[in-house]
């Protein structure tokens, strides 16, 4: 192509083309083609030589795709070749999206090609470091495609460094305490180093501005006006000028963590309420920005800062710069009881500004900045001083005097202020600490065996190993969850490793061989390790429990493994889900566990004794005995209240039960009344006779006698519960090991029928009549 006019017609084509395409592969598979082979030897034969010329064509398109580069081209041969080469062709696949990325990315400006002289150029000023670290072009499938700025910085990161962090802090403005003893480490060096703005940050006190309601101050108007963008130390000193006139400033920065171990500023926004500027933080001269604590410290100029929980950590460590008098809009939407606290909801809510998000995980080191970018960036502190200023009236307005919502902010704003940088770094035996393996598994129900779980460890500390050499994230080795993969297949050669870590990134293609010898020595030396489950171990009791307490004495466990600090005490329901303990005396607590466990098992029906107890339950003689009861004295009897029996059914426990009131049985000879609905039944029209028990049909006289015999067996049922007594469970015979029936040649009885009362019920309601017109009923 020509020019960028002709990409959209040929784009439109091949889509059109792969459209087609898929809908024919889509409707050849919906038919069934073993049917149609089976069926005709000219379809078969035709289906071969097609799966053969495609097999061709895709050989070739893999080899083409891979010429030139170091991945070999998947020899596709049949079906079943497809299958076991699949990860080769995802990989030639994945090469490719790469290079066409690259590809968009100069197209459209975002990266320029370098050429050949700019190459050798740029390697004679990276000196001998560049050597070690081959400079990468946009073709080189390195884990950068942009030369690494801090192999230029006049302090080089040192990844290697376990000691505490020491703040770069040269000078320090505005002070109260003397640099040299605000630097001076707290409770040790081995602890770390104080913040050197600790005594400043809380004695502050913010600017009257902040305690006094007054109407937004607008901001300047976004397409009249642009950022200065600030890349040399005079443009440094000409800003710091503007910046010390100013009241108040917003503070915002750009921050990459993907190829940096640590991580670096990439960029600093500031905005004040006539200007912004945007300040490369990437050049070699990046801590002279020191100077700009002339402002940051004076507790008479307001700082502005969204969510400054990192900001605050990332200055210190880069930059050397502290913040003295801060204001954070996060904490004062929390406080406002916001739906929403991210400065997006804060620029839609005040200033009906929709920021353009598809910049916030972009890779801040390109230089120059697209226009997009620069944008993005400026925004994020051109709106933030008029979004305080409706934040401020509305703390105001809804503070009340037992309740200062200002107040609040200010003081957690002095939190986030006082933090200080530490080092990541972790125990590699126990895994504690930030980035510690430890942490990775609590969060994983993952359940490795012994092996594996030496492998993790062994892994993991490789991992991070080689992310400190290269100056990389350790994603950029490999991501998280390939970790995981590797420890469970253990692979042992260098294709089932290849296969695992597919995608595989350069770094660790290069040292897959010393991968291979860590996963080996480690799975050698775990076979006679701890698992996972023997290194994890909950609470023992309230609170958190630490790995410097003593374990239990009856489960040795490895003291150089930690104990995980959980929580015994639900932080839901308190303390309403804790059991009390009975006072039973140890005694009886054995023979109540003992027969429990008889209960549950088949043991013999008889009574357990205290001995009898010990002696299944494994407890030693030498268990605390009852307590003697006290002599008794020759004194007059006194009556002992009645002993209760262990033994209790629901009945007596519960309310006295009602009886029916008894009713006298009726004489048999009795007359009844047959009202006129009968003698409308029986085709009688005479009024109702007095009629005796001779005189009644077949079917009244038996309901009756059922009747009669059912109060009987009411009334001896009701004898029968008055007299019961409670059964003995204890004499009970064992379900589990009953003797076998003996057959007698006593006649058989019936089988039980448990549905034989069931079926002996009153008649129900009888059919309902239908109404006829001009007749009355007599309703009984």
């Amino acid at each position: 192509m020509d020019s960028a006019a002709d990409f959209p017609p040929f784009q439109e084509r091949l889509t059109s083309k792969l459209v087609q395409m898929t809908r024919t592969v889509g409707q050849l598979s919906s038919e069934d083609l073993n049917f149609y082979r089976s069926s005709s030897s000219g379809v078969s034969e035709s289906l071969d030589e097609q799966s053969e010329r495609i097999l061709s064509l895709t050989s070739s398109i893999l080899k083409a795709a891979t010429a030139g580069t170091e991945l070999s081209a998947p020899v596709l041969k049949d079906e079943d070749s497809i299958e076991d080469n699949w990860r080769g062709v995802v990989d030639v696949i994945d090469a490719l999206l790469e290079k066409a990325d690259a590809c968009l990315d100069e197209f459209t400006g975002v990266i320029k090609k370098l050429s050949p002289s700019q190459q050798e150029q740029a390697k004679t000023t990276y000196g001998k470091r560049a050597a070690a670290a081959k400079f990468p072009s946009i073709y080189d499938y390195g884990p950068s495609k942009i030369p690494k700025p801090q192999l230029l910085f006049e302090r080089q990161p040192d990844n290697t460094e376990t000691s505490p962090f020491r703040p770069l802090l040269r000078t320090k403005p505005h002070a109260r305490l003397p640099l040299e003893e605000s630097i001076e480490p707290s409770g040790g060096s081995e602890t770390g180093y104080r913040n050197p703005y600790e005594t400043e940050i809380r004695d502050a006190e913010y600017p009257p501005s902040t305690h006094a309601s007054s109407p937004p101050i607008d901001y300047q108007p976004w397409e009249s006006t642009t950022a200065t963008f600030v890349d040399t130390l005079d443009g440094v000193k000409q800003m710091l000028d503007e910046l010390k006139s100013a009241k108040e400033i917003a503070i915002d920065l750009e921050h990459h963590d993907v190829h940096s171990y640590h991580g670096l500023v990439s960029l600093m926004q500031i905005s004040t309420r006539e200007k912004d500027w945007v300040i490369d933080t990437l050049k070699p001269w990046r801590e002279e920005l020191q100077v700009l604590n002339e402002v940051f410290a004076d507790p008479h100029i307001l700082k502005v800062l969204h969510g400054s929980s990192m900001d605050i950590i990332w200055l210190q460590r880069d930059l050397g710069l502290y913040v003295v008098g801060m204001f954070d809009t996060y904490h004062a939407a929390c406080a406002l009881n916001y739906p929403k606290r991210s400065l997006k909801f804060l620029l839609q809510k005040f200033v009906n500004f929709e920021a353009d998000k598809k910049y916030q995980m972009a890779d801040w080191r390109i230089r120059p900045l697209p226009s997009g970018m620069f944008d993005y960036a400026r925004s994020d502190t051109h709106y933030l001083l008029y979004i305080y200023d409706h934040l401020r009236n509305e703390l105001l307005k809804e503070s009340t005097p037992d309740h200062n919502l200002m107040a609040y902010v200010q003081e957690q704003s002095k939190n986030e202020a006082l933090q200080r940088y530490e080092r990541p770094v972790y125990d590699a035996a126990t895994g504690m600490g930030p980035g510690g393996w430890y942490d990775v598994l609590s969060r994983n129900s993952l359940v490795l065996s012994k092996e594996q779980f030496a492998v993790f460890k062994a892994v993991h500390q490789w991992r991070d190993e080689i992310a400190r050499a290269e100056d990389e994230g350790v994603q950029c080795v490999f991501p998280k969850h390939v970790l995981f993969k590797v420890a469970q297949a253990m692979p042992l050669d260098e294709g089932t490793l290849l296969r695992t870590l597919s995608p595989v990134t350069p770094i660790a293609k290069n040292r897959s061989s010393d991968l291979l010898e860590t996963i080996r020595t480690a799975k050698v030396a775990g076979a006679t390790g701890p698992e996972w489950r023997d290194v994890y171990k909950p609470f023992k009791k309230a609170g958190l429990t630490t790995a410097t307490e003593p374990t239990e004495p009856s489960k040795p466990v490895d003291e150089s493994f930690p104990i995980a600090g959980r929580f015994e005490v639900s932080q839901f329901w308190g303390a309403v889900l804790d059991q009390e303990e009975l006072s039973t005396p140890p005694e009886y607590a054995l023979v109540a566990s003992a027969e429990a466990l008889r209960l549950s098992l088949p043991l013999p029906r008889m009574p357990l004794t205290v001995s009898e107890a010990r002696d299944r339950l494994g407890v030693s003689k030498s268990a605390p005995a009852p307590v003697p009861a006290p002599p008794t004295t020759a004194t007059a009897p006194s009556p002992q209240p009645e002993e209760k029996s262990k033994f209790f059914t629901v009945k007596e426990l519960g309310g006295p039960r009602k009886r029916k009131a008894a009713v006298a049985p009726e004489p048999v000879k009795e007359k009844l009344v047959v009202t006129p609905e009968l003698d409308e039944l029986s085709g009688e029209t005479s009024s109702a006779p007095d009629v005796t028990e001779d005189k009644l049909s077949k079917k009244q006289r038996k309901k009756a006698k059922k009747d009669k015999e059912r109060e009987k067996e009411k009334d001896k049922e009701s004898e029968q519960a008055e007299t019961a007594v409670p059964f003995d469970y204890t004499r009970a015979d064992s379900m589990l090991h009953a003797a076998p029936v003996q057959a007698s040649a006593a006649p058989k009885k019936r089988p039980f029928n448990p549905y034989a009362k069931a079926l002996d019920t009153s008649t129900g309601l009888g059919r309902a009549k239908r109404e006829t017109a001009g007749k009355n009923f007599t309703f009984r």
